[in-house]
């Protein structure tokens, strides 16, 4: 690739060998420093008048990309044989705009790209500092950033450190021997431009910017403001030792006898280059006898001569800009020429040293810099090399290490923040909460960019001390409470590699209820449920062998196994296609007590008790009406039996390879039973056991709430009727001396009780919802079951023991005591646990469950619901209480 004529990017991505006139010496001028918030220019621009065209553009030149990647801005003068390097940082405008641009669009963080890149600029300068004669540093103010005194101390300290390394590098090339052991040509002198003048300069002062002074014997302002200048520079740096009397040992020197500040008396560029030429354009036409046309000249030297334009302010005169870019040329090309003459002697003292200049030729300076490049940027570094990198960026970090400082001693009282009074093990919630509390310790003192950092650290530490030994399980029992054991794993948890360490226990929430067993007679503690089988079997099995084990039990359909390889059938959360138990028990539960209830029961009064009751006058003749009913009965238990076979006919093969992990209610899938029954039915004894003026002899019951209801069943029934004794007079009349039939009514009795259960084992019957049993003085019943067959009973029920919390009782157990003879009690029941939206829940027996005659039975209800979707637990708010309930129409009966 052939060498460009104009700017190119260091190091150079071109052969060096097309570069012209590569034989001849050359003196390498550099540019540092910040210049002005202007799009059009950078801090470079002043060297085009040197220059003599226009070389350094904007941000909108031919290498912008490279400069922005943090490479160097390159242009070799091959007719003065200058080489010019420009470096371009956060200083620069274009440089720190397109740095925020990266901020919004990559979401950087600003400390760290802030320091990344003050770490790069204090190398950079380093390199430049290693290969340039004379060093630009540009301001564009009028006032001396005091904070260069800082980073020159530290390049000096790093980079009398860093020369025997650079030294080791730069063997082999063909430079003198000074410049090797010194890893530079010498020790560059630094020149100071300001941008901003603090006097006025007027037209005459303007004339006399140069060096002579053939004009007017007295000094100029502009010339006192930089000698004004030039002594206070002079002054910090001795006061500092950055400069000193051997100059070889310092970073940089400063001439003693020459000028080495420049104020630029160049007013700010125009922002407006259309009005820049509208006013070019009339001065052209007004005068006409310029001898210098403007259309001659290009827009940026052009903008040069008529600065102000468009500002505000009225165009100044031209003389002043020549002559201020006159003079800079002169400033600076008698630096540049005694370079090429006799080089630098900026030694001072009674005895000074010899100074060290060299110069080389253009093909080896470029070896030269391209290796020290790669020494800085490419190259691995050695690990001795890195360690001076790392107190470079160490001791230009100050604020990031008072930072570091300030937030590494806040950190131990952060911490001790977060362990102050912690208990033994405890949930994630308090763990957050702690945490907060700890960040808002550290909040108060850190400060600085490592405020980050140590917070994270922060995190990390009380997450690590949360995590070793103090953390709680967090596993919820099915009533909503939290495990409050430390973390361990269940007894039927395999053992891995992520809980092996984790001690083998049982959840426990420390919570104890008060319980009775399934027949309801004997009473005891019961932990606090994680999983439904031991909330609805585990703990009544636990009871069965001290209590309910010898009693007649009906079985429930439960999930009997083929194989030892048995698994969890899928459940689909939506609806199933199965009718709900709610509609497929409408006719066997509901029809039989609507058509045979009596009239004394329907109207909400006690029933009779005779065996033979009087027929109605309105009711048909007798032996109609018994053709009627039994032809009534027979109807209804058709439909009964029709409406149960369609019903379970496409369910009857149940799988043997696949358990149904939940309980059945009416969107469960077909063919799945669970692994044990939630619910349980047992006869308990003969139906004399219970007496209706003591009521049930049970632990728990509150005073009068221990009796039953009755539940008067009418039947029509098929009497004999002896004749009188005038009908039997005489010999034909006792011939027909025999029983007559004759159809009346027959009552029998049947008991029903609801039984609640409070958390704390006081248990209660109601007689209809929230309605709990009450006994007059003498024993005796006045309600009846007449709401306990017709209305929806609730689930819960607010329980009458003396308690300030307040607890809700649960409908557990179903009591009923079966007549002796005449009808059987069926059951059926049906429980919704939540809204309308939840499913219906059932034992899943095949039709109703028929219970014996004579005899006292007693339902127990499951104490958890668990549907596809999880477990159905009391709601919170009171309003939903009543979405709670037992379906009616779960008793019915027929004729034995």
């Amino acid at each position: 690739m052939t060498a460009p004529m104009d700017t190119f990017s260091f190091p150079p991505s071109f052969d060096i060998k097309s570069l012209p006139s590569l034989e001849k010496k050359v003196c390498v001028v550099t540019i540092i420093g910040k210049n002005r918030l202007s799009g059009f220019t950078t801090k470079a621009s002043i060297l085009n008048p040197v220059l003599d065209r226009d070389v350094f553009l904007g941000s909108e030149s031919c290498v912008g990309k490279q400069i922005d990647r943090g490479e160097i801005e390159c242009y070799y003068d091959t007719d003065a044989q200058v080489i010019y390097l420009h470096y371009q940082s956060l200083s620069d405008a274009s440089k720190l705009a397109s740095k925020c641009k990266q901020l919004v669009d990559k979401s950087m963080d600003l400390i760290s790209l802030w320091q990344d890149e003050d770490f790069m600029y204090a190398k950079s300068l380093l390199f430049l500092f290693c290969v340039s004669h004379i060093v630009l540093l540009s301001h564009p103010g009028s006032t001396f950033d005091i904070s260069y005194v800082k980073l020159f101390r530290t390049l000096d300290t790093v980079r009398s450190k860093l020369q025997p390394f650079m030294t080791d590098a730069l063997h082999g090339l063909p430079i003198p021997k000074d410049w090797l052991e010194g890893a530079r040509p010498c020790s560059p002198r630094v020149l100071f431009i300001f941008g901003t003048p603090t006097v006025d300069v007027g037209y005459d002062d303007g004339e006399s910017l140069g060096l002579s002074r053939s004009r007017s014997q007295r000094t100029p302002p502009i010339k006192k403001l930089q000698h004004n200048i030039e002594d206070q520079i002079y002054r910090i740096f001795r006061k500092s030792r950055i400069i000193t009397n051997i100059s070889n040992n310092s970073l940089f020197a400063v001439p003693a006898n020459q000028e080495f500040v420049f104020v630029n008396c160049r007013s700010s560029e125009v922002a407006d280059p259309v009005g820049m030429y509208l006013q070019q354009l009339k001065s052209y036409s007004v005068s006409g006898k310029d001898s210098e046309s403007p259309k001659s000249r290009s827009y940026l030297t052009n903008r040069r001569f008529n600065h102000g334009v468009g500002s505000g302010d009225g165009p100044r005169s031209p003389i002043s800009s020549r002559s201020s870019e006159q003079s800079f040329k002169e400033f600076l090309l008698q630096h540049i020429e005694l370079a090429f003459v006799k080089g630098f002697d900026d030694n001072v003292g009674r005895n000074p040293l010899r100074s060290v200049f060299e110069m080389v030729s253009c093909e080896v300076w470029f070896s030269v810099a391209t290796t020290l490049h790669k020494f800085f940027f490419t190259d691995t570094p050695e690990v001795k090399v890195q360690t001076h990198f790392n107190l470079l960026g160490s001791l230009i970090s100050t604020d990031v290490r008072f930072s570091e400082n300030r937030c590494n001693k806040i950190l131990p009282l952060a911490e001790n923040a977060y362990q102050q009074d912690l208990p033994q093990h405890y949930i994630t919630e308090y763990h957050y909460s702690k945490l907060a509390q700890a960040k808002r310790v550290f909040a108060q003192f850190a400060r600085g960019p490592a405020y980050e950092k140590y917070l994270k650290q922060l995190e990390e530490s009380c997450e690590e001390w949360w995590k070793s030994g103090h953390r709680q399980c967090e596993e919820t029992s099915l009533t909503g409470n939290l495990c409050l054991n430390h973390l361990h794993r269940l007894p039927e948890d395999g053992e891995n590699d992520e809980n092996n360490h984790l001690p083998v226990m049982t959840h426990s929430s420390q919570i104890k209820t008060k319980a009775a067993c399934n027949c309801g007679q004997k009473q005891a503690d019961k932990d606090d449920p994680f999983d439904h089988k031991y909330a609805n079997f585990g703990f009544y099995q636990t009871l069965e062998e001290s209590c309910c084990g010898k009693l007649k039990h009906v079985e429930f359909p439960v999930f009997n196994p083929s194989t030892s390889d048995v698994r969890a059938g899928q459940v689909s959360s939506t609806p199933h296609t199965k009718l709900s138990a709610r509609d497929s028990g409408k006719l066997d539960m509901t029809a039989p007590i609507t058509s045979s209830l009596s009239l004394a029961l329907s109207l909400g009064q006690s029933g009779g008790s005779d065996l033979y009751g009087h027929r109605s006058p309105s009711s048909p003749n007798p032996e109609q009406s018994e053709m009627l009913e039994t032809s009534q009965t027979a109807t209804v238990t058709e439909s009964v039996i029709s409406d149960t076979e369609i019903h379970h006919s496409a369910f009857r093969q149940h799988s043997t390879t696949e358990y149904l992990p939940g309980m059945i209610h009416s969107e469960s899938p077909g063919g799945l039973l669970p692994l044990f029954p939630s619910w349980s039915l047992c006869c308990i004894g003969k139906s004399t056991l219970y007496s209706h003026i003591h009521g049930f002899d049970l632990p728990g019951f509150l005073a009068g709430s221990n009796f039953l209801l009755p539940w008067d069943i009418t039947l029509q029934a098929v009497k004999e009727k002896w004749p009188t004794v005038g009908e039997t007079a005489g010999k034909k009349g006792r011939q027909r001396r025999v029983p007559q039939k004759e159809i009346g009514e027959v009552t029998v009795r049947a008991f029903l009780g609801m039984e609640y259960e409070c958390p704390r084992g006081h248990r209660f019957f109601c007689s209809g919802p929230e309605k709990i049993i009450k006994v007059s003085s003498a024993s005796t019943v006045k309600d009846n079951a007449t709401k306990l067959l017709s209305l929806d009973m609730p689930l819960y029920c607010p329980c009458h023991c003396r308690s300030t919390k307040g607890y809700i009782a649960q409908l557990m157990r179903v009591y009923i005591v079966t007549p002796e003879s005449s009808v059987k009690i069926m059951l059926k029941p049906v429980v919704q646990p939540s809204i309308s939206s939840s499913p219906l829940f059932e034992p899943g027996n095949d039709g109703p469950l028929e219970l014996s005659q004579g005899s006292v039975w007693v339902l127990r209800l499951p104490h958890v619901y668990l549907g596809d979707n999880g477990v159905y637990t009391m709601p919170t708010d009171p309003q939903h209480l009543h979405a709670c309930r037992l379906l009616k129409g779960m008793f019915s009966y027929k004729e034995a």
